[in-house]
């Protein structure tokens, strides 16, 4: 083993990090703040959550520790919490890769233009035309980038309280690209959140902690755990995508590895030489610091298209996977109905209570045959204005059932596009047990169908969002670089430009994020 371990460390950069004999006080104190958490979050199992968060902040600190008790890993930032799992292995994997620079350098060049719109067509082949062809190149691409923009991003406006940054996000992204419209939205929804400060509206928080299988705060919904697989795929091409174009252009890759918590994927790396790449000439930098945005935003499409496909291949075998599982139940029933019903932050009476009751059993929901959960989500979905429901009830009186017709007005949050009535449904379970090879195809075929659909989602918000034009993101040393000859009049030098424009936008992303803070205010206070 010792001879192993140390083939193995051959591949890893140094240096390494012991860790102290402070580790299980580490531990407890972590344990203690998430059970804190927890608490100040108001978890609707908040003894069963606060277990699982102990147990899971415990291991990803024992497996740290032992990562780097026998130097596999390096710590970063939080000792003990993250680590990086760094080596040379894949360098070479990596320089192989660039031999298709050319190709890549097209998709980063497309990258940069939907990145930063305008101002990205204006640095790659306005300048260069000067005049009426200038003057002609943005007016066309001011068109095709609307067009881009009402095709492919108008979805994420279909959210009624997004519904009125719809034309700022569209000016901005024609001006520019994703870093305009991430900008755009941060300080749109911040503007709503100080109005409805001072109106007593509530919003949903704009900026939360996302986390596979954990709820995010306030809204009680959570990516499943599969959802961790799509974040490390969107990671690792993210980073390899910059090292390509950085041993393209032949820059030394010094290392590669993953940002960890114990088991949990948190982020990738690709490691350069600062010093060399700090003399990249201007365009080749825009061209690294673009491979990872335009990489993921190209992963969005072909999971897209292989997601439809995907379907479209299965769909034959829908029937017999639900004719099995149909045999495991007999019918919905209520399993609970809530006192209230809430969502970031707002409560309401729930509309069913009093209407419907435990132990009820759905026989139709407007006038549709109801013989299981999916069904009835379905019927939810598609229903406007009330529902109507016909339930089997028992009387208590004389323990007989009979049909009862109910009629519920949902409670709709406006705002949000959302509407509850305050009902836990569950299935009526008849004690069968599907066939083995049935529920093994059928968890193979959800959960590749999760991992497309996570990868669409995740790779979109990654992409678009890192060419916000301000430091930590690509999009900050790009937008310091692209913008500036539109600086040219203040007479600074190449660096005191950057530096303004960093100043510029690094103070309006700090300015948003807070105001987009707000909700949690209102929400816990």
């Amino acid at each position: 083993m010792p001879h192993d371990r140390r083939a193995l460390k051959k591949h890893l950069a140094p240096p390494y990090v012991k860790p102290s004999s402070n580790a299980l006080g580490i531990v407890m104190l972590f344990g203690v703040c998430m059970l804190l958490l927890a608490w100040y979050f108001n978890s609707t199992n908040y003894l069963t959550s606060s277990v699982i968060l102990f147990v899971a902040l415990g291991l990803i600190l024992i497996i740290n520790s032992i990562l780097l008790r026998f130097d596999f890993a390096q710590s970063f930032l939080i000792k003990y919490g993250i680590v990086m799992l760094k080596t040379k292995h894949f360098v070479k994997l990596i320089e192989s890769i660039s031999h298709f620079g050319k190709i890549f350098e097209i998709i980063c060049l497309l990258g940069s233009i939907l990145g930063f719109g305008l101002v990205g067509v204006d640095y790659w082949f306005g300048r260069k035309l000067g005049g009426w062809k200038r003057i002609a190149v943005l007016l066309v691409s001011a068109v095709i980038l609307a067009v881009f923009f009402d095709t492919f991003c108008k979805i994420l406006f279909s959210v009624p309280i997004l519904a009125p940054l719809y034309i700022p996000s569209l000016i901005g992204f024609v001006i520019l690209g994703f870093g305009g419209m991430s900008l755009t939205i941060l300080i749109g929804y911040g503007v709503l959140a100080v109005i409805g400060l001072f109106t007593q509206k509530q919003l949903c928080p704009s900026v939360a902690p996302v986390i596979p299988g954990v709820e995010i705060p306030g809204m009680g919904v959570a990516i499943p755990l599969i959802g961790w697989v799509s974040l490390a795929l969107v990671l690792i091409i993210h980073e390899a995508s910059h090292g390509v174009m950085m041993a393209y252009y032949r820059e030394k890759i010094k290392s590669v590895g993953l940002l960890v918590a114990g088991f949990l994927p948190l982020g990738a790396f690709v490691e350069q030489d600062d010093k060399t790449f700090e003399k990249l000439e201007d365009k080749k930098a825009i061209m690294v610091l673009s491979a990872g945005s335009a990489s993921n935003l190209l992963m969005v499409a072909v999971a897209y298209i292989l997601l439809i496909g995907f379907y479209m291949a299965v769909t034959p075998l829908a029937p017999s996977i639900e004719q099995e599982f149909n045999k495991t139940y007999d019918g919905v029933q209520i399993v609970k109905v809530s006192d209230k019903v809430s969502f970031c932050g707002i409560d309401a009476n729930a509309p069913a209570k009093g209407k419907l009751f435990a132990k009820d059993i759905i026989k139709q929901v407007n006038g549709v045959d109801i013989n299981g959960i999916i069904v009835i989500n379905q019927v939810f979905r598609d229903a406007n204005g009330d529902i109507n429901f016909t339930v089997e009830r028992i009387n208590p009186d004389t323990n007989l059932s009979s049909d009862v017709n109910v009629s519920v007005t949902p409670y709709k949050f406006e705002d949000l596009g959302i509407k509850r009535i305050g009902v836990e449904f569950g299935a009526i379970k008849t004690g069968y047990e599907p066939k083995g090879e049935i529920v093994l195809l059928q968890l193979i075929i959800s959960n590749i169908g999760m991992i497309l659909t996570l990868v669409v989602i995740i790779g979109f918000a990654a992409g678009s969002f890192n060419y916000f034009p301000a430091n930590p993101f690509d999009g900050g040393r790009m937008a310091k670089i692209m913008l500036a000859p539109y600086f040219v009049f203040i007479g600074f030098n190449k660096e005191e430009t950057g530096k303004l424009i960093g100043r510029i936008f690094i103070w309006l992303l700090i300015i948003s994020l807070t105001m987009n803070l707000i909700p949690y205010l209102t929400m816990f206070f």
